[in-house]
């Protein structure tokens, strides 16, 4: 008995467990792979946002000047003389157009106005009452001016000779000053000029060759 319980038995090999807390190559190579690509995304998520953003101010945030035009006069009333003196008194009607190209609405206040000139000298002004032409259109406003050559310093220009042609040359100055509401936030000051030439015919009493800068 003593023989065999002294006897020594060979003892199984050990089993070498992995610990739980170290990780397998494969796996950690994969992990580090899927964050490189989440940061790649992240990046290129923000690059694009950016490019956007970018496009965004540069085409809707960025306001630009209306364009200002006159559109047509109708004569409404015509009286002229060339004896004693000369004379024109006369009521037009100006339609001007406002083009707003903006993505905001274009406000203007009623300190602009319509004058028409004879060889340089005022006729006649007439304030415009203030307005708004929406995003991407355009706004057409209806001005009466009373022109007078009264107004005129004497002596000053052709005004006999013009009278007798039964044509007389006459031109037109418009600025327009307002500004662009963007998103109700952004605000910005934007001014118009308008220079037109027209002829007035008295026989007909009609304009023609109207013609603006």
């Amino acid at each position: 008995m003593a023989d065999q319980e002294s006897q020594s038995w060979p003892l199984a090999p050990m089993r070498v467990h992995q610990r739980s807390d170290e990780e397998n190559p494969a796996f950690k190579a994969l992990r580090k792979e899927r964050t490189n690509k989440c940061f790649v995304y992240i990046f290129a998520g923000i690059v694009i946002l950016g490019a956007i953003l970018l496009i965004f101010a540069l085409i809707v945030l960025r306001s630009k000047s209306p364009e200002i035009k006159l559109k047509s006069v109708t004569v409404k009333s015509l009286d002229y003389s060339t004896s004693p003196w000369p004379s024109l008194n006369a009521t037009l009607i100006a339609t001007v157009a406002i083009k707003n190209p903006n993505f905001g609405p274009y406000r203007f206040g009623s300190n602009n106005s319509a004058v028409f000139l004879y060889g340089g000298g005022k006729l006649g002004e007439q304030r415009i009452r203030q307005g708004k032409a929406t995003a991407k259109a355009t706004k057409r406003v209806n001005v009466t001016v009373e022109i007078r050559t009264s107004r005129l310093p004497q002596g000053s220009n052709n005004l006999g000779g013009d009278l007798s042609s039964g044509m007389v040359n006459l031109s037109s100055y418009c600025k327009f000053t307002g500004r662009v509401h963007l998103i109700k936030i952004f605000e910005n000051r934007k001014t118009a000029e308008m220079n037109c030439a027209m002829t007035l015919v008295l026989k007909t009493k009609m304009i023609k060759n109207l013609r603006c800068d």
